[in-house]
């Protein structure tokens, strides 16, 4: 072009394009909320008559659903338990269409007792009200949609909790919960293909954008770089319990 419009280009540099700075945009990191302040909201929206909007912040947080997907009935009451497998809650993630069974409950086997993964989750469900098919859904049985009036309705009810005393988090809503089971998988030291078999992403790059340098995982790692985690305690005891059977 610029030979044919020479006066639309600079004149001092052959290549038009030197000196052009691009500007970058820098994305900012999400936040999230802890396992503390989603059962404060959960157990203050239940007393509030909201345990709809408890169960929506659980299912973000505890099982990583999307707030669209919560909305949009993507967490039926049929799938908890699901039919096939009484001890497994059944979701489905709307934007990658994963199908997911989550385990609810496991035998010990040192002494055979049952353990209740997500007690507290379960606690909570029982005392949401069933309006519709779906688990969170409006008081007339209708779905709140996938749009934000879900996500709107649980900000608004973690502001009156907070005014009230009854919710410490400076910030509250679905995603943030979401976000803060994401980052307690992280905390957690899952391998990533563990964190992804639970939150169901499909690719490890999304995933790793999940990823919270939060002050207990800076932690957990810099014990691991020196030695002090309890993990290699862990399996040598595991490793001596064998060699001592194998004996």
């Amino acid at each position: 072009m610029k030979p044919h419009h020479p006066e639309l280009f600079r004149q001092d540099t052959p290549n038009p394009w030197d000196g052009v700075t691009l500007k970058l945009r820098k994305k900012n990191t999400k936040g999230h909320v802890d396992r503390e302040a989603v059962y404060s909201f959960a157990n203050g929206a239940i007393e509030k008559g909201r345990g709809e909007l408890a169960a929506a912040a659980v299912l973000a947080f505890e099982w990583l659903m999307r707030p669209s997907s919560i909305g949009a009935g993507y967490a039926p009451w049929t799938g908890y338990p699901a039919s096939a497998h009484p001890d497994k809650i059944r979701l489905k993630h709307r934007k990658t269409d994963e199908l997911v069974l989550h385990p609810l409950e496991y035998v010990d086997e040192k002494d055979g007792e049952l353990v209740r993964l997500y007690a507290d989750a379960e606690d909570i469900l029982l005392k949401t009200p069933r309006y519709g098919t779906s688990i969170v859904c409006k008081k007339n049985g209708q779905l709140f949609g996938d749009g934000t009036f879900l996500a709107h309705k649980v900000r608004e009810r973690a502001d009156l909790l907070r005014d009230e005393g009854k919710l410490s988090a400076k910030a509250f809503s679905l995603d943030m919960c979401r976000h803060g089971g994401m980052t307690e998988l992280e905390e957690s030291s899952l391998t990533e293909g563990q964190g992804r078999a639970l939150s169901k992403h499909k690719t490890a790059a999304v995933y790793r954008g999940y990823a919270k340098e939060t002050e207990k995982h800076v932690l957990e790692a810099t014990k691991k770089r020196f030695g002090h985690s309890e993990q290699p305690k862990i399996m040598n005891e595991i490793k001596g319990s064998k060699k001592e059977n194998g004996a």
